[in-house]
């Protein structure tokens, strides 16, 4: 899991961009910050008014410090961050911001979400971006050409990452890169059974009139849906 950095203050704001709101819905409910990184965003769910907050990320480094900000604040009762999720959770609303592109095995964590989720509740999930937009292989630090995921082979763009990167990744997996195209979550979500209450597809530039046409995976930049069981 990949959680995101936050300017502080501004942890919330995205993600009430792309689902209006959704603050709002957070009042007295139990929240699972699915990715939750350094805790910014555990502790802006929090202070919004969720009754319980449960942050999880495979980053034990990144869940040491989310610990830490949690208790500096004074909020250790309500919030806990965890490596796995607590057997028989059950959670009003679950959150996945900019990860979801990073899942190599996406339909086992959707799962698992999706065992966590109360029969009444809502996941919200927001990632940006899929595989076959134009900064989609994630290398726009070191790479000004758009698409050089498409345009180069595998082998070709992970040996010129090298020169920028000492990690010895040789795969895009290894950079836990799933290569999540729209197509692709769309079929994850089905298979999954969850009922897709709301789907929201941005392009590049603004040009969401593209999102309606065949070109639709070369320029959609961020895709956000709200996710219920259906029942």
């Amino acid at each position: 899991m990949h959680g995101v950095h936050f300017e502080q203050g501004k942890e919330l704001e995205e993600l009430e961009q792309v689902f209006p709101r959704f603050r709002e819905g957070l009042a007295d409910k139990t929240v699972l910050d699915f990715g939750c990184g350094f805790g910014y965003q555990s502790v802006a769910f929090c202070q919004a008014g969720a009754r319980q907050v449960i942050g999880i990320d495979i980053n034990q480094q990144a869940l040491d410090a989310a610990a830490h900000r949690a208790s500096s604040m004074g909020l250790n009762d309500p919030i806990t961050f965890v490596d796995r999720l607590p057997e028989g959770l059950k959670c009003d609303v679950i959150v996945s911001q900019n990860s979801f592109e990073h899942f190599i095995d996406a339909e086992t964590v959707l799962a698992s979400m999706q065992s966590a989720l109360d029969p009444k509740g809502k996941i919200f999930i927001t990632f940006a971006p899929p595989w076959y937009a134009p900064w989609g292989g994630h290398m726009g630090f070191f790479c000004r050409l758009p698409w050089v995921q498409i345009l180069f082979p595998e082998q070709t763009v992970i040996e010129a990452r090298s020169r920028f990167r000492s990690d010895n990744a040789t795969s895009y997996r290894d950079l836990h890169l799933a290569k999540m195209s729209v197509q692709k979550f769309s079929r994850i979500v089905k298979r999954s059974g969850l009922h897709c209450s709301s789907l929201r597809l941005d392009c590049s530039l603004g040009m969401n009139w593209l999102r309606f046409t065949p070109l639709r995976e070369f320029f959609v930049n961020r895709v956000s849906c709200v996710l219920t069981s259906g029942r």
